[in-house]
């Protein structure tokens, strides 16, 4: 599974918090979800249709899409 994990590496964007690319859509088919803030190996977001905030995987949201 190293193997897989060094590949999806290549495709990680780090989120910018102040452009239009902290909106992204979780593994691209799901709900497209403002990044809120850094907090170390998690990121807090906002889900835009529903207003719900959590923390996700920052090496999670880095792979996910622009929305």
């Amino acid at each position: 599974m190293s193997g897989m994990e060094e590949e999806g590496a290549e495709f990680s964007r780090p989120i910018d918090f102040r452009s239009a690319d902290r909106f992204r859509r979780i593994a691209g088919i799901g709900p497209a979800y403002e990044a809120l803030e850094d907090r170390g190996e998690f990121v807090r977001v906002r889900v835009v249709d529903t207003d719900e905030e959590f923390d996700y995987r920052k090496a999670d949201a880095e792979l996910d899409p622009p929305a």
